[in-house]
C-alpha cells in the first residue's frame, strides 16, 4: 500500500505509511505567502525607518518674531540688514527658510545661511506691522560706531585676556559679563555686545565661531591691534589704548 502512494505526499521526516495532512505543493504555496508577508513588512520598516530618518534631519528653526541680523544674498551686497522673523519654515533637503520683515516693511524671502545673528522676540511685538516700532532701538545701535557701544577698546583688551584662559569658545556674555553684567541684561544690549565683538576692534581679539566668540593668540592680536592703529581712522580709538 505505501508504494503506491505517491512520494509528494510525504512529508520529509514523516513516520513511513502515513501520508501526511497538506501535500508539498500546499506547504510551498504556504511558504511563498510567508515569505511576501514578511518581505512586505520588511519594506514597511524601510520606509518606516527613512520618515524618520528624513524627520530626524530636519533643521532647527529661529523662532517667529525673532529679531535678526541677515545679509541679501546678494554677491557685492554683503551689508547686514535688520528684520523680524514673520515665517519659518524647515526642510529635511531644503534647509531651513525665513520669510523677514525689515524695519521698511519690505518683506525678504532668505535662507539659514544668511541669518547672521538672532535675538529674542521683543513682547512689543502684537503684529507683524509693528517691525519697524521693535526695530527702532536695535537700528540706533547698528548705526553706532564701535567705541559707541558702551565698551572702551581698553577694557575690550582686559576682557580678551581673561578669555585667553578658556579652552572653549565663549558666549557675548560670558566674555563681557566680567566687565559689567548689565552690558548684556537684554535683547538689545546683546545686540550691541554682538556688534562689538564683531566690529574691526571686536576682531582684533576674538573670532567668530558660530554663535560664540574664541580669543585669538597675543601674536594674532598684536598684530592686528598694530594694523589697527596704523589706520586713517586710527584716532578714535584713542592714543590709551594704541600706545599700550
Amino acid at each position: 500500500w505505501v508504494s503506491r502512494v505517491p512520494k509528494s505526499m510525504f512529508f520529509v521526516g514523516a513516520p513511513l505509511g502515513f501520508a501526511p495532512l497538506v501535500s508539498i505543493s500546499t506547504r510551498t504555496s504556504s511558504y511563498s505567502l510567508h515569505r511576501s508577508a514578511v518581505e512586505y513588512s520588511l519594506r514597511r520598516s524601510a520606509v518606516f525607518l527613512k520618515e524618520a530618518s528624513d524627520e530626524a534631519e530636519l533643521p532647527s528653526l529661529h523662532g517667529v518674531g525673532s529679531i535678526c541680523e541677515f545679509d541679501e544674498g546678494k554677491q557685492g551686497h554683503a551689508r547686514g540688514l535688520l528684520g523680524v522673523i514673520i515665517k519659518a519654515e524647515s526642510k529635511a533637503k531644503g534647509g531651513a527658510r525665513y520669510e523677514v520683515l525689515d524695519a521698511d516693511g519690505r518683506t525678504h524671502p532668505i535662507k539659514a545661511a544668511q541669518v547672521r545673528a538672532t535675538f529674542a522676540a521683543s513682547k512689543k511685538l502684537k503684529d507683524p506691522l509693528d517691525a519697524p516700532l521693535v526695530l527702532a532701538d536695535y537700528v540706533r545701535v547698528a548705526e553706532k560706531a564701535p567705541t559707541e557701544l558702551g565698551v572702551e577698546p581698553e577694557m575690550l583688551e582686559v576682557a580678551w585676556e581673561l578669555a585667553s584662559e578658556a579652552d572653549a569658545p565663549l558666549s557675548a556674555k560670558q566674555i563681557l559679563g566680567v566687565i559689567d553684567e548689565a552690558l548684556c541684561a537684554s535683547p538689545v544690549q546683546l545686540f550691541a555686545a554682538y556688534r562689538l565683538l564683531t566690529s574691526e576692534v571686536g576682531r582684533v581679539f576674538f573670532k567668530a565661531i558660530g554663535d560664540k566668540y574664541k580669543a585669538k593668540a597675543a601674536k594674532a592680536v598684536a598684530a592686528s591691534k598694530s594694523a589697527l592703529c596704523s589706520a586713517a581712522d586710527a584716532d578714535a580709538y584713542g592714543d590709551e589704548f594704541c600706545l599700550v
